[in-house]
């Protein structure tokens, strides 16, 4: 299998990497601002360059976790951001179309309004904020644009990444270094494992799929108590760590209050399913020693 992932050096994309070279597929990745070993500079918004890019690899696939996911920001900067991840995504799908590529292109449970998740994929998406908005954009223009590919909606994504922004690495950290850190009690969602979203990625190509999948871990829990199994998994204290509510954090975008997704086609499909958040964790702690960004991102 010949693939290139744009948006190698994040946290889906770097996984992706390792997943792929583990079954000796020939692939090439991009980065966007986090500058790694081996790695080529690409720019979503540069059509020209995207277009250019994926004719010279000719991948049978491209996978496509880039997208800027702070949903904040987002919510601040509709223009700016939909110059990049939708404009940007359909630059990668209209080149994957040209050359007859496969695209597997990432997306979230934040399609959804999070009023009654855990979500089905034959549930009515109706995001509220501009990040929802921006991915589910995506998704109907991919469908309609092109036959073969993949939509994964991803969600509550943690593992090792070089940049350390998902939501357990900063939880440690923040834990480790004695400070307070609030957590809303009242969003609920699916946790997922990165590793095995990159699995999952493979194992469905592999199985021919097409189409949206749920691809998500198989439990169903608050922020704040994903945020105490965590740190009791790691050893570190818990007093710290204090539940509010999702209105307490005054945060700028609004959020899927219950979210999450079930993954019944996937595992239809697969025989196979993600691991739960205890199993999660209980991995990510005893693969820390194995983790070294320079050894995780330096590729031939």
């Amino acid at each position: 299998m010949k693939a290139i992932i744009i948006g190698a050096s994040g946290l889906v994309g770097s996984h992706l990497m390792q997943a792929c070279q583990k079954r000796g597929w020939q692939v090439l990745g991009t980065y966007h601002k986090l500058v790694q070993p081996g790695l080529i500079f690409l720019e979503l918004t540069d059509s020209n360059r995207v277009r250019a890019l994926i004719q010279k690899i000719q991948p049978e696939v491209v996978f496509l976790p880039a997208f800027c996911s702070n949903v904040d920001y987002c919510e601040q900067n509709p223009t700016t951001t939909y110059q990049i991840n939708v404009e940007g995504s359909l630059n990668v799908a209209t080149a994957a179309l040209d050359i007859g590529a496969k695209l597997v292109f990432y997306s979230s449970d934040y399609v959804f309004n999070g009023a009654a998740g855990p979500y089905r994929e034959t549930d009515q998406p109706n995001p509220i904020c501009i990040y929802g908005q921006q991915k589910l954009e995506v998704e109907n223009r991919i469908s309609q644009l092109l036959t073969n590919y993949l939509i994964l909606r991803i969600t509550v994504v943690y593992g090792w990444e070089a940049q350390g922004k998902n939501f357990i690495n900063r939880l440690l950290k923040t834990v480790q270094n004695g400070q307070v850190i609030k957590v809303p009690q009242d969003q609920v969602g699916s946790p997922t494992l990165v590793n095995d979203i990159a699995e999952a990625s493979c194992r469905l190509l592999e199985a021919g799929a097409s189409g949206i999948f749920h691809v998500a871990g198989l439990d169903w829990i608050d922020r704040y108590h994903l945020a105490i199994t965590a740190a009791e998994a790691f050893g570190l204290p818990t007093e710290k760590i204090l539940p509010v509510s999702t209105f307490e954090l005054n945060q700028v975008a609004p959020r899927p209050l219950q979210g999450g997704m079930v993954c019944e086609l996937m595992s239809k499909t697969l025989k196979w399913n993600l691991r739960g958040v205890t199993e999660g964790i209980a991995y990510l702690k005893q693969s820390q020693s194995l983790f070294r960004p320079s050894k995780l991102y330096t590729y031939e």
